[in-house]
């Protein structure tokens, strides 16, 4: 396992036992029954702007052994007073891990290996700390003995970087700079000497994960979701577990300038023609999930696909809220989903500079028809234009000019039909023939640029004259 560079990836190569979230005295990690020598410690932290790190959390812990390869080392902890200030009355040694973490501000410091110097450290400097977000699920056992509860511990494993989280809940946890594993236990110790007394391996009981490469002070990470599962592989963790989930799920991969994408938004689209668009302006786009920082997304299959295919929308904001980047999956069959029990990955996808349709809608009407009439503000010769499999579908009356920004470029099939619902819905009641009353007509979006498509016609359908 790699820890920091320094003390704990040495340790790391010459350890490889197990070791339990408890003491072995029976005290949970992070409770102090044996403070060993009685040294006293204090010292001050400041911030990175050279303030006071007022209620700064500050633990002191054991170096790790040869049996802590697995846990977060034992520690004590305080808060700074109001000048930044803290002091523990004993430590564990001469040596010990010392860490701080400010909260409210994002800030932190480690140090793997601290001295006291006649009781009082030097001033310690915090540096932005890196936030590590996810999800953790766990797999309920069907056996009395294996039931651990929703309460779990996410930790640094050989530190004292440790939180609660519930199952089910996303969690955010400050880490320091380096080379990081993460650990999934029980939070309660009682349920962690029962799973040990049932026989269930150290390693299982305690899942570890690697992060992938340094971490950097202020870096943003997202990864996950986490399963904890003493039945799993260790290395299948990060996925979501196919037996803990009720339905498939499909997942991508989403890039941008050819790089893995993170905080990118994401939207299935099933409903491809927009039929169930039916007020307001446009449907508008509804963030399902978002990818990490792999560029990686996961969402629940449909029960159904109303039509042949769906497709997924992504798109990325930019500092000023405004989409900056945008793109669109492939069309993905329904055959590929029916009966699909495991995850069905649908492949990467390169967003680039959105696109803008400026178009218009002219009524194509027989002259000879009295049925139709060419009043372009008849709310049954108003028009709804989209994008065949996106979000984008604006109602606008014929003869006016439309503006749909912030598509993804490349190209599209442009979808026409009846702006009146109680059209549309008497249509398809009727078995009426789609290509009767939905009009398309491919075209090609500039990325970061405009397509000026002039005047699309549409002739108004009737029940009368498509049957």
């Amino acid at each position: 396992m790699k820890f920091a560079k320094s003390y704990l990836g040495l340790l790391m190569a010459v350890c490889a036992c197990m070791f339990a979230c408890t003491s072995e005295n029976g005290g949970v990690a992070g409770t102090v029954t044996d403070t060993g020598n009685t040294i006293a410690l204090g010292g001050v932290v400041t911030r990175t702007d050279g303030s006071a790190a007022v209620a700064a959390l500050v633990r002191v812990a054991r170096e790790p052994g040869v049996g802590d390869t697995l846990t977060e080392s034992e520690y004590i902890e305080t808060v700074t007073d109001s000048q930044g200030v803290f002091s523990f009355d004993s430590v564990f040694a001469d040596t010990f891990q010392l860490a701080v973490v400010d909260a409210e501000y994002k800030e932190i410091s480690y140090q793997p290996r601290a001295t006291k110097n006649a009781g009082v450290l030097d001033s310690i400097k915090l540096e932005k700390a890196a936030v590590f977000s996810s999800v953790l699920y766990y797999e309920d056992m069907v056996e009395p003995s294996m039931a651990v509860g929703s309460h779990f511990k996410v930790y640094m494993p050989g530190t004292p970087f440790s939180q609660s989280v519930f199952a089910g809940d996303s969690f955010s946890m400050l880490i320091p700079a380096g080379e990081w594993w993460l650990g999934f236990c029980p939070g309660d110790p009682q349920i962690v000497a029962r799973l040990a007394d049932s026989g269930v391996a150290d390693t299982l009981i305690y899942r570890t994960w690697s992060m992938d490469g340094e971490v950097k002070s202020g870096d943003t990470i997202s990864k996950g979701p986490f399963i904890w599962s003493p039945t799993m592989e260790v290395d299948s963790l990060i996925k979501l577990e196919e037996k803990k989930r009720a339905k498939p799920y499909l997942s991508g991969v989403v890039n941008c300038h050819d790089s893995a994408c993170a905080n990118v938004q994401v939207q299935m689209i099933t409903d491809l023609y927009g039929f169930d668009f039916v007020e307001g302006d446009s449907i508008g786009f509804v963030m399902q999930t978002v990818t990490d920082d792999s560029g990686r997304w996961v969402l629940p299959a449909p029960e159904k696909v109303p039509y042949d295919s769906l497709r997924v929308e992504y798109r990325l904001l930019g500092e000023d809220g405004a989409v900056a980047l945008a793109g669109v999956s492939r069309y993905v069959h329904a055959s590929e989903i029916k009966g699909l029990k495991d995850t069905l990955n649908i492949g990467d996808t390169s967003l680039v500079k959105p696109s803008v349709l400026v178009s218009g809608v002219m009524l194509a009407i027989d002259d000879t028809d009295s049925t139709k009439t060419s009043n372009c503000m008849s709310m049954v010769n108003s028009v709804v234009v989209g994008l065949k499999g996106t979000s984008h579908f604006v109602r606008e009356v014929t003869c006016n000019m439309l503006r749909i920004a912030d598509l993804p470029a490349g190209g599209h099939d442009i979808v026409l039909y009846s702006g009146d619902p109680k059209v549309v819905k008497t249509l398809q009641e009727a078995d009426v023939a789609f290509d009767d009353y939905v009009r398309i007509t491919h075209v090609q979006l500039p990325k970061n640029d405009t397509l000026d498509q002039q005047w699309m016609t549409f002739e108004p359908p009737t029940l009368e004259t498509s049957k």
